[in-house]
């Protein structure tokens, strides 16, 4: 019993719904009733002017500091306005409620500095809604919310997804589950010694038949600070994959988020180097290893993708195009121009040996300049909302059509640097991504305008990338 109730409070939403609804109100009621007290013993301008102040003095504080984060990208990336807002709102009511007991005596004072802790939360749960990183307080907490997924028990491929097709459209496919399955596995860093936190991998329907198909594969990877879990947690990966399992026949790619970070507060840049250990190879070698060896998967790197948000965004434009032989194609969401853990000098000293050339190796454009021609798919998103992100596509995107890429480019409506936009996105590109990877026919291949999805005209000069807030070229 008290497991099943440990289970179900873990599993309380936090992103949405009662909990953060109930925190702001109960916050604003709480300053508004404070206010009413104080009005009552008769000294009306002091009795509302401190919580005033104190909630034009909190509002100024929080939009002017994540203003500064979000103008100057601070953390490398930008927060949006929707965050800045938010953290406005959130502060003002603070600062009213701490204004409120410094002026007042008794019960008052007493009710005011108990609800300034729970002012913060409604603020921190408020940016949480938009930004969508903590989707359940287990998650908030770092526990994962995955057991671990039996994979031995898996039966070998037998066919190939093009074999599958026919057999569905003859009625002769082997009994398949009607939803995927999520869970937890290590995978052992044999090649790199990294120390890599569990890995969730997502299996779809085909996969769990008595003869499944080899299937193609997708490595995602989080956000900086983040988990492997973010993507199905925030991202909410897996309801997407099985809509697109049900209507493909059992078939879906299966998605392997793996740690590239090894510590929530570790920005490793997905390199080998002496800080952090060696990611690449880690990426690159190991989990690639792992997943032919004991999945149903397919061999060809044209069936294989690599994608991710922000940090991980950054990483698929870094080893998408270092790695041809792996990923045929690749899906980033947010990503930056290239590494970013401080200023660049300190990061040749500290994750190159000083090496400069080094670095510029691990530079997307950089990288894809010194191709001469590349077959592989990008696929390039953003916020509508995040400018940075956007002017990174105008960067990197006319560069990767310039060497050959098949470059797709869009933003994602009413959202920003968040979760929110990574959901939108994979669901926009997973049709694409299926078609290439032999799932479904050509035809399905197309990102179709939207009023969520607003295309971006990519060209080989980045004087000429736009993009149309009505979602038409």
């Amino acid at each position: 019993m008290r497991a099943q109730w440990l289970r179900w409070m873990l599993g309380l939403r936090i992103d949405s719904g009662w909990i953060p609804a109930t925190l702001a109100v109960v916050t604003c009621v709480a300053v508004v009733g404070l206010a009413a007290a104080r009005i009552a013993d008769r000294r009306r301008i002091r009795a509302v002017g401190a919580p005033c102040v104190g909630a034009a003095g909190g509002f100024a504080l929080g939009f002017a500091v994540t203003w500064l984060l979000d103008r100057f990208t601070v953390f490398g990336v930008s927060l949006g306005m929707k965050v800045v807002w938010a953290a406005a709102a959130g502060t003002a009511l603070v600062g009213a409620l701490v204004a409120t007991s410094i002026a007042s005596s008794g019960v008052v004072r007493t009710i005011a500095a108990v609800m300034v802790p729970v002012g913060i939360l409604s603020c921190a749960a408020n940016i949480n809604v938009v930004y969508g990183e903590y989707p359940t307080l287990g998650s908030a907490l770092g526990v994962s919310a995955f057991s671990d997924l039996d994979v031995a028990a898996l039966r070998p491929a037998t066919m190939t997804v093009g074999q599958w097709r026919r057999m569905a459209r003859d009625g002769g496919l082997p009994r398949v589950p009607g939803h995927g399955r999520v869970g937890s596995v290590d995978i052992p860093a044999t090649a790199s010694g990294f120390r890599a936190r569990e890995a969730v991998v997502y299996l779809p329907p085909a996969a769990l038949s008595d003869r499944p198909p080899r299937l193609p594969v997708m490595l995602m990877l989080s956000g900086q600070p983040g988990s492997p879990d973010r993507t199905f947690l925030a991202g909410g990966l897996s309801d997407v994959l099985d809509s697109y399992a049900a209507a493909h026949h059992g078939l879906a790619p299966i998605v392997i988020s793996a740690d590239q970070l090894g510590n929530p507060l570790h920005n490793t840049l997905c390199v080998d180097s002496a800080k952090y250990g060696n990611v690449e190879t880690y990426l690159t070698r190991d989990v690639t290893d792992w997943a032919k060896s004991r999945l149903p998967v397919s061999h060809d790197a044209r069936q294989w993708a690599i994608g991710g948000f922000s940090q991980g965004g950054t990483c698929t434009v870094q080893l998408g195009p270092s790695h041809p032989d792996l990923y045929g194609s690749m899906l980033t969401v947010g990503s930056e121009l290239g590494p970013h853990n401080g200023s660049e000098r300190s990061m040749i000293r500290e994750f190159f040996d000083g090496d400069a050339a080094a670095y510029r190796r691990h530079v997307p454009i950089d990288i894809m300049r010194a191709r001469s021609r590349s077959d592989q798919m990008l696929i390039m998103a953003s916020g509508a909302m995040d400018a940075e992100s956007i002017r990174n596509i105008g960067a990197i995107a006319p560069v990767a059509k310039s060497i050959g890429m098949d470059v797709t480019a869009f933003t994602v409506a009413d959202t920003g640097h968040d979760w929110h936009a990574v959901r939108r996105a994979f669901e926009a590109g997973l049709g694409r991504l299926g078609a290439r990877m032999g799932l479904a026919d050509e035809a399905e291949g197309q990102i179709v305008p939207s009023p969520h999805i607003h295309m971006m005209a990519v060209t080989t000069d980045s004087h000429d990338m736009t993009y149309d807030m009505k979602g038409k070229h």
